[in-house]
């Protein structure tokens, strides 16, 4: 009766979370809608590369220090508070670094002032994802999921409401639609800021662990040093830059090679596919992962039943998610967008074969979220990485959209690939095949 318990409870916590990011998806996705109707194809492809490089600044600010806060509450509880102060010092140091560094490289490689200004203006929405994300991180070793939910949407509803004020525009323009982006980054920056103010031994009630009579009793250590921080930060920041670049070069290379027009094209297909993805999202990133390091230190068995349960569950969504979207993928662009994003319609088709290779290297991923298999997922990220910028150079000049595609496929190939090599051998050994069950362990 446990493991059943245990699942109906889990539906009910991941039902607000999930219901979260399909309203986050459905939002993104009409303002795509808008935004492509408004914006010419030419403007859209700008937008979408400009999008594309902040997003990859964000993940290196961020230095993956979301996923160390989870670790750190999953293993030490109140006593991962002093890691907490030295990360936000860190960050305070790295963040305007990062900026400054990534100016040179952009004034060195573009001469573009349209995409630069177009840049400049989406600097406000990086320094908004990296807090917006550590808010999330304090909400989800809360269980806050209430909570969590509501600021997963207020990003995506602030640029939805920037994007029905440009559709109602009788002028509208891309300088019009990236300072907007900036007004509403800067709003949320205010807010996050003032969430993360409870960010305190005193004030935080942290989710599965019981409270402690004297708080100060878990906090009596000192502050770990820069150098510790940086030896368990360093898998999970290279990690979450990898993962926004590996995701998002290839539309950064048909805008510089191709053309930003080809850049659209692709980049409207990709916002479907997107969309897709966020239901391994929610159930691995949102819900799960807090989770993952709790059983991982403390129920093995039950660690080990999730993980097979995950993978099985995820490889027959990922395939009937796949299938539709192949089949309806080109019709689907064709409703919502008409003739001028059609050939966003047929590279939908194709890249749909992502969409269970995704699914499934989600579900084999959590192996490798805690102890040091983090820097396991890296060496896969990094091999990914170089395999997918490699060969969507090398395609893309030959092939132009043809290459970016089958880019893409190769690059989430190579990633699922490295996954399963490296959670077989390093993490679960012999306990990865034997006694298969789709039922969670029964205590």
């Amino acid at each position: 009766m446990t493991g059943t318990v245990d699942i109906r409870a889990g539906i009910k916590t991941i039902v607000p979370i999930f219901m979260s990011l399909a309203g986050s998806g459905f939002l993104a996705f009409l303002t795509q809608v808008l935004l492509g109707q408004s914006l010419t194809v030419e403007e859209f492809g700008l937008l979408s590369m400009a999008m594309s490089i902040a997003v990859i600044m964000s993940g290196v600010i961020g230095f993956g220090m979301p996923s160390v806060w989870l670790l750190i509450f999953g293993q030490e509880g109140l006593g991962g508070f002093p890691w907490i102060r030295r990360s936000l010092m860190f960050l305070a140091l790295w963040g305007p670094l990062v900026l400054m560094i990534a100016w040179v490289i952009l004034l060195g490689v573009y001469d573009d002032p349209q995409l630069l200004e177009t840049i400049g203006w989406l600097q406000a929405m990086v320094v908004m994802q990296v807090l917006v994300e550590l808010l999330i991180a304090k909400l989800q070793v809360e269980a806050k999921y209430g909570v969590l939910s509501i600021w997963q949407l207020l990003p995506h509803l602030g640029r939805l409401i920037v994007a029905v004020e440009i559709y109602l525009s009788t002028a509208p323009t891309l300088e019009i639609v990236v300072k907007g982006y900036g007004i509403v980054s800067a709003v949320l920056i205010v807010a996050s800021g003032v969430g993360l103010l409870s960010l305190t031994p005193t004030r935080m009630r942290l989710s599965g662990y019981r409270s402690e009579k004297d708080p100060a009793q878990k906090l009596s250590r000192d502050d770990p040093s820069f150098k510790a921080l940086l030896n368990l930060a360093w898998p999970y920041a290279g990690s979450a830059a990898l993962a926004m670049l590996y995701g998002r070069a290839d539309i950064v290379l048909l805008a510089a090679l191709v053309s930003p027009s080809a850049a659209g094209q692709f980049a409207m297909a990709a916002t479907f596919l997107l969309v897709v993805f966020l239901i391994p999202q929610a159930i691995y990133q949102k819900f799960l992962s807090p989770k993952i390091h709790r059983w991982y230190y403390g129920d093995w068995p039950k660690f080990l039943s999730v993980y097979r349960l995950g993978c099985a569950v995820m490889t027959m969504l990922g395939v009937g998610c796949t299938v539709t979207m192949y089949l309806w993928g080109a019709s689907l662009v064709s409703v919502f967008f008409g003739d001028k994003y059609g050939q966003s319609g047929h590279i939908l088709s194709l890249l749909s074969a992502c969409i269970v290779l995704r699914f499934v290297s989600s579900s084999v991923e959590s192996a490798l979220m805690s102890r040091e298999f983090g820097k396991y997922r890296l060496y896969c990220q990094v091999m990914s990485t170089c395999i997918g910028v490699s060969s969507a150079y090398v395609l893309i000049v030959h092939y132009g959209i043809a290459g970016a595609i089958w880019s893409r496929i190769i690059t989430e190939c190579s990633l699922l690939v490295g996954y399963v090599y490296v959670s077989s051998r390093y993490v679960l050994g012999e306990h990865i095949w034997p006694s298969w069950s789709l039922k969670l362990h029964q205590e």
